[in-house]
Order: structure tokens, then sequence, then C-alpha cells
């Protein structure tokens, strides 16, 4: 039973990571952690170390059945992913709050893509309701690559959330005329963009905006109503295998 436990541990751990890491950014924003993890480990290794290791305040689980100190040895490494954690989370936030970084990092990154500014239809705007409440804006593109035209239609292109709870359809409607009428100052102003892969047009990546700064449409606007029960979820995870590991160490 214990087994099956840890096992369903592991998968909650990898689902989640997989589901943020690969599915809701770009793999690219682990990678810059990673650097920056690296180059801040061993600068913060010790300050971290001191602090998980007297979270516990007990000298019960200090040696292993040989004797031999593990405590450090496993602060250190619960120090990494840990600071790993943290330089993630501040990497997808600052990206999620900046279109014009968003942009300018795919364009590096993507230094063959062809960028041109297409042709925007049927510009519409909506409220995605339930426990995840947000306004959105949808919208259709065209542009033409090597004498053939390209068409797609994308939903919820740009988002709206709202940081205090939404009391009412008027607030909903509002927010909805708002996105709206923003989407529409980008399209006059032609400040959209879209990249496609010239060896396969089909390839594409849209950005509506150039902001420098619009928490409105990032999901750490809505963090305290959404992204808290995520944390939490994590926060019960590692405590659930903190016991296991010293239940383990109390028994040997």
């Amino acid at each position: 039973m214990k087994l099956i436990w840890t096992i369903i541990q592991w998968l909650m751990v990898v689902a989640f990571t997989v589901l943020i890491v690969f599915i809701g950014n770009s793999y690219h924003y682990l990678i810059y952690a990673i650097i920056c993890s690296f180059l801040l480990y061993f600068p913060l290794r010790n300050l971290i170390v001191s602090k998980l290791s007297n979270l516990d305040g007990s000298e019960k689980v200090r040696y292993d059945v040989n004797g031999k100190r593990v405590t450090m040895q496993m602060s250190k490494r619960t120090a990494a992913v840990i600071l790993l954690v943290v330089v993630y989370s501040v990497v997808i936030s600052v990206f999620s709050v900046s279109p014009y970084l968003e942009r300018k990092e795919f364009a590096l990154t993507h230094p063959s893509w062809v960028a041109v500014i297409p042709s925007i239809r049927n510009l519409t705007s909506d409220i995605q309701r339930g426990k995840t409440k947000y306004a959105y804006v949808n919208l259709e593109y065209q542009f033409t690559a090597d004498g053939h035209s390209y068409s797609q239609k994308l939903e919820k292109a740009e988002k709206l959330h709202s940081f205090f709870p939404i009391i009412g359809e008027q607030r909903f409607e509002e927010m909805r005329i708002e996105l709206l009428d923003r989407a529409t100052k980008k399209k006059e102003a032609n400040e959209y963009l879209l990249f496609y892969n010239p060896n396969n047009p089909k390839q594409q990546k849209f950005f509506l905006a150039n902001d420098s700064f619009y928490p409105q449409g990032s999901w750490l606007y809505h963090i305290l109503f959404v992204y808290c029960i995520l944390f939490l979820i994590m926060g019960i995870v590692v405590l659930l295998f903190k016991k296991n590991y010293n239940i383990r160490m109390n028994k040997s």
C-alpha cells in the first residue's frame, strides 16, 4: 500500500511538471531557470541549507544506519530543487507579464523563422466562466508565403484576468468590451506579428501585442484565486514525501 501511494505521489509530481513546463509554457524557460539556478546555487547554498536544516528543530534524522551524517546532503539536494522552482517561477512570471519579452525571446530562439504582419479577420471576444473566469479574444488571420495563402483561427489569442472575484454579469461584459477595444487598437496600429517556419508555413506563432508590461493578461493576475490551489497541492505532496522519509529514517 505504501509503494502504491509513493507511486501515486511521483505521478502527481511528474504530471504537474509536464503540465507547467511543457504544456503551459515554453521549455526554453526551464533551460533559462536551470542556468540561473546553477549560477545562484553556490552563493546561496549555505543560506538555503541552514534554513532547511533548522525546519524540524530535531536531531533524530541526522544520521543513517551506518552513523553517517545525511541531513546536509539531503538538504543540499533539497536546496537545489527549491532554488530551481523559485527561479523558474520568477522566469515564467517575467515573461508572462511582458508580451515584448515573450516576442523577443521567440525571435531570438527561432532566427530562421520569418516575421510577417498578417491580415486579421473576425475579431471577437467572449467570457470564460467556471472556476477560472476571464475575458478572451478570438481571431482569424491570413497571410501569404511562397505564393500560397494560409489562414488560421486562433482561439483565446489574448486574455484579460480580473484580480478580484467577479460578481454580476455587468463586470463580465465590461471586461469583454475592454479586451475587444484593446485588440482592435492593436489591429489598427499593426502591432501584431506572426512568425512562421519557411520550411513548413503551417508551423506558426502569433503575437497580438507588444507591450512592455501587461499583467492583466498574465496568470499572475489570477494567482490568488486559481494557482494558489496548485501550489497548495505541491506543498501537500512535498510534506508527504518529507513525512515518509522521516518515518523511514526513524525506523532505521
